[in-house]
């Protein structure tokens, strides 16, 4: 073989694994059609201020939200992200039954529940976890970030025996939005609750963008 057709047919080989790896790691508005019970789905919630503001949404306060960013580094990490921007006028608990609804629809096309994960940040971790209230599942796995204010611990703590599920809390040291280990004391079955607490002293910042302190132990966890 010469060594022209021998490059050729490593450039023939590369581009073929390079689309398999695009195919694995994808990005939809929803869930598509006919799912790979394969492949790992992830399920991003961004936070309220890209709901008020659109996926360009800029705080005072925290700086840019890099909601694509985020998405394009979820996919980067193996999953297929399913996100989308919510209307303004986003009632969170509808919501939540729209994203169990979606989730199901997985379950019955074959996905296991095991590659199916939720991760949530601020307001979309509190959709996260009404979800988790009515999905009744213990395999699925949530992931929240800077969810427990001190209104969230006072709702969601009615609710601790309901949780069903695998749950990641991680936080900011700095950020008002602290520990949800107290809404999680009441677990029971095989759910699970773990908790990382990050000291980056950057507020309710450190889940506007896709930094590695929170997607490495995020991913981690998944994996484990």
């Amino acid at each position: 073989m010469s060594m022209k057709i021998y490059f050729l047919f490593l450039v023939f080989c590369f581009g073929a694994f390079w689309l398999l790896e695009v195919k694995a790691q994808s990005f939809s508005s929803s869930i598509p059609d006919q799912p790979d019970s394969n492949i790992r789905y992830l399920f991003y919630l961004h936070g309220g201020i890209v709901q008020e503001q659109g996926p360009n949404a800029v705080s005072p306060y925290y700086g840019e939200y890099a909601y694509q960013a985020i998405l394009d580094t979820l996919v980067g990490r193996g999953f297929h992200v399913v996100s989308e921007v919510r209307p303004k006028d986003t009632d969170e608990k509808v919501y939540a039954v729209k994203l169990n609804n979606q989730i199901d629809t997985l379950i019955q096309q074959g996905v296991p529940d095991t590659n199916i994960i939720v991760v949530g940040a601020s307001l979309g971790a509190y959709i996260a976890l009404e979800s988790s209230i009515l999905n009744n599942n213990e395999n699925i796995r949530f992931v929240l970030l800077g969810l427990c204010s001190a209104y969230a611990l006072e709702y969601f703590q009615s609710f601790q025996r309901d949780f069903s599920g695998k749950f990641l809390s991680i936080y900011e040291s700095s950020d008002s939005k602290g520990s949800c280990q107290r809404i999680f004391e009441g677990l029971q079955g095989h759910s699970s609750f773990q908790e990382i607490k990050l000291d980056m002293g950057i507020d309710h910042a450190f889940l506007y963008k896709p930094y590695p302190d929170w997607v490495n132990p995020l991913v981690f966890w998944i994996e484990e």
